[in-house]
């Protein structure tokens, strides 16, 4: 789960890092009622120059327009009306972040994430932040022993590496300290501050944050009970949030924890990880163009496959499926593959574009008798092949079924 900035930097300041002073703006009819208009004029009155942030999922915020400053009280209420009026990836703004503006002498960037090789955590530490920090050859890395944690000396090893000194690298080093602290203590995947500011008056603050916190410790920190909403509006479509509620708080397998919107006609369900993503490029490859990709896998019960298929067909205009695998191990083919067909039964209108299964298994057989009198009771226009048929000729066979039905159409 990505947290939103002002979120991300609650945990921080719970942590001990500071972050400028702000407020939050949930809806722009807030600003004026007059409590809270009460609230926005006190904020500014003690913040002469603010800062004011569109909270959204995302880059490039600056060169998007979404971040602004201002000197003038009323040129702010103009601003943070004329933000809630913009999007970002074609969803409406309405959560904004107002900050006192600091007087910035310094600006650094700090990272913590799992390096998956060594299978450590990787600070990594530049001695410039900002806007195209990738471009920076000035990069500290240093990994952390996932059993001893990250250590004083260390710390300080990092930042004396960094050319700080004296006041500065005591600072430096406790941030790190207390950035790993937090990066244990809520289970994130990757913990980021860009930029980490030094200001005149020699303190360091956290001026933007980007956290993610690993999905699977969600149900145990209360602290994101109200996240999950806010991380959708900005960075998931509806289908995308529907679909991976499936698996919360279900370990029965996976259906819908990956789940993407494309822009194409092809509804495609897939299992099977690098078989999946092969046929994704053999579909392309043969001139279809998704709609949307999602995966179920690990044997999951029927009625998670049921609700992944009623979300994946929802989209408008679809001009086929494909359902796609290679041989399963586990996975009850006949399970899974009766989740689908409910699904299909439960929409609104019974699809007329073609559907391709090509999957193998436990119990294929069996589901694939049952699939054929499915298709054939609800005048369906379904083709189920097995292990003898490839995966790739399978996509080759649906994407002409495809062709045929749109030139018939």
């Amino acid at each position: 789960m990505k947290l939103l900035e002002y979120k991300g930097k609650e945990l921080l300041k719970r942590c001990g890092i500071k972050t400028p002073s702000g407020i939050v703006v949930n809806n722009k009819s807030y600003i004026n009622l007059s409590y809270h208009k009460n609230i926005y004029t006190e904020f500014f009155f003690d913040n002469k120059e603010v800062i004011i942030k569109a909270q959204v999922i995302g880059t490039g915020r600056k060169k998007a327009g979404l971040i602004e400053s201002s000197s003038d009280y009323q040129g702010s209420l103009r601003i943070i009306d004329e933000m809630y009026k913009k999007s970002y990836n074609g969803i409406k703004i309405d959560t904004i972040l107002v900050e006192k503006k600091l007087d910035i002498k310094e600006e650094y960037f700090v990272s913590i994430s799992y390096d998956s090789t060594v299978r450590k955590p990787l600070i990594l530490f530049i001695k410039s932040g900002g806007i195209d920090v990738d471009n920076q050859k000035d990069k500290i890395t240093f990994h952390i022993s996932p059993v001893k944690g990250l250590r004083e000396f260390e710390a300080r090893k990092i930042a004396k590496k960094a050319g700080l000194k004296e006041r500065d690298l005591i600072q430096l080093s406790e941030i790190l300290l207390k950035c790993f602290n937090c990066f244990q203590k809520y289970d994130c995947k990757t913990l980021e501050i860009n930029p980490l500011v030094k200001t005149a008056d020699g303190f360091f603050y956290a001026l933007d944050s980007k956290i993610t916190i690993d999905d699977s410790a969600i149900p145990r920190l209360e602290d994101f009970a109200d996240v999950a909403e806010l991380e959708h509006k900005t960075f998931l479509s509806e289908r995308e949030v529907e679909a991976r509620k499936i698996d919360l708080n279900d370990y029965r397998g996976v259906a819908g924890k990956t789940f993407i919107e494309l822009d194409g006609d092809i509804a495609v369900l897939a299992s099977g990880g690098g078989a999946s993503l092969t046929c994704m490029d053999a579909l392309i490859e043969a001139g279809g163009t998704p709609a949307n990709y999602t995966e179920y896998s690990g044997n999951p019960p029927r009625e998670k496959v049921r609700r992944l298929t009623e979300i994946t067909l929802s989209k408008d205009n679809l001009k086929g499926c494909l359902v796609i695998g290679g041989t399963a191990n586990f996975t009850d083919i006949y399970e899974t593959l009766a989740g689908f067909c409910e699904g299909i039964k439960s929409l609104p209108e019974k699809p007329k574009y073609p559907i391709v299964i090509r999957r193998a298994g436990p119990r294929d057989k069996e589901a694939f008798e049952m699939i054929k009198n499915f298709a054939e009771n609800e005048k369906l226009n379904i083709k189920v092949f097995g292990e003898e048929t490839p995966m790739t000729e399978a996509v080759k066979i649906f994407v002409q079924e495809t062709e045929k039905y749109k030139n018939d159409k």
